[in-house]
């Protein structure tokens, strides 16, 4: 074996290992969409598709950032492993990721069991960043448990989040409109879960029953994350929160199409396109038979020859 190939699979063990160093290096080569990313994220797709991919999105300045610190201290007390994928606008001057309020999530930077990366949207719509879906695959392939995404909070684009989370915990708060414009921006249906944070301030209250009164069906909550007030009660909702087997089905296969409708734009430097995959191939993916990487390289070797 030679030494280069050696030392990739090296690479790639300590990942699977949970080894951090290798993953900020992966994750660095990912987001500057470096084509040295796609042989390791090759080897390392097979051992994906076992954490639990929670959204947190919302408009900004809802307090999503706090509140996500909360609920790592809450899963990391069931000795959970958490990855953290903070979805920040970009820089203008650099095209890397503004920071912003990931200071907030300081207090758990030195625990070996949570692992928070940011990621510049660089221009993307729907509230994430294009190299997302690859993050994601990188921390479920170090074993994380759970894999929260933080929307970057642009408001009435921010759903496609919707399409790749089990769930989705849509965080609002008093005092940013009424609900029926809440409605009308399309975020209310996305919601799996919808929290009223700073539910301490006035007009809390009677937010959460405008929403009740829209829509009955919705488990909604209202918690005060800078208190620390609801917690315990939306952690416990957040672990029976089971979608039934139909429908967190169609929500896995949903991300592997728009997994490969990003791969393809990116490949081709187009806009949307039409999938051109049959049935059986995107199952194969979703199934884990074979990787992202090489249906996309397959159809465009076919396409060009």
């Amino acid at each position: 074996m030679q030494r280069n190939s050696y030392d990739k699979k090296v690479f790639v063990d300590k990942i699977l290992k949970g080894n951090i160093r290798p993953a900020s290096k992966l994750l660095t080569l990912i987001e500057r969409r470096d084509p040295a990313a796609i042989f390791y994220l090759k080897q390392l797709y097979p051992h994906t598709g076992k954490a639990k991919l929670i959204g947190i999105t919302g408009p900004a300045g809802v307090g999503k950032s706090t509140l996500m610190c909360r609920l790592i201290s809450a899963f990391r007390q069931k000795k959970q492993s958490i990855g953290v994928l903070a979805i920040d606008p970009a820089s203008p001057f650099t095209g890397g990721a503004i920071l912003g309020d990931r200071l907030r999530m300081q207090p758990h930077f030195l625990d070996k069991k949570v692992f928070i990366r940011s990621l510049a949207t660089r221009g993307a719509w729907g509230g994430i960043s294009p190299a997302l879906f690859d993050a994601i695959h990188v921390l479920d392939a170090m074993g994380k448990e759970n894999v929260f995404v933080e929307t970057v909070g642009v408001g009435q684009d921010e759903v496609q989040i919707a399409c790749l989370a089990e769930t989705v915990v849509l965080v609002l708060s008093p005092g940013f409109g009424d609900a029926v414009q809440i409605l009308k921006a399309g975020l209310l249906e996305i919601g799996d879960i919808i929290v009223v944070n700073k539910g301490d301030l006035k007009g809390a209250g009677r937010l959460v029953q405008e929403l009740k009164e829209m829509d009955a069906s919705r488990a909604i909550i209202k918690v005060s994350a800078t208190k620390g007030e609801g917690l315990s009660s939306l952690v416990a909702l957040m672990e029976r929160e089971e979608l039934p087997k139909k429908v967190s089905r169609k929500k896995k296969v949903s991300f592997v199409m728009e997994e490969l409708k990003c791969l393809l734009r990116e490949s081709l430097f187009e806009g949307a396109v039409a999938i051109p995959f049959t049935e059986n191939e995107i199952e194969a993916v979703y199934k884990r038979k074979r990787s992202p990487y090489a249906l996309i390289r397959s159809w465009l070797n076919e396409k060009v020859s």
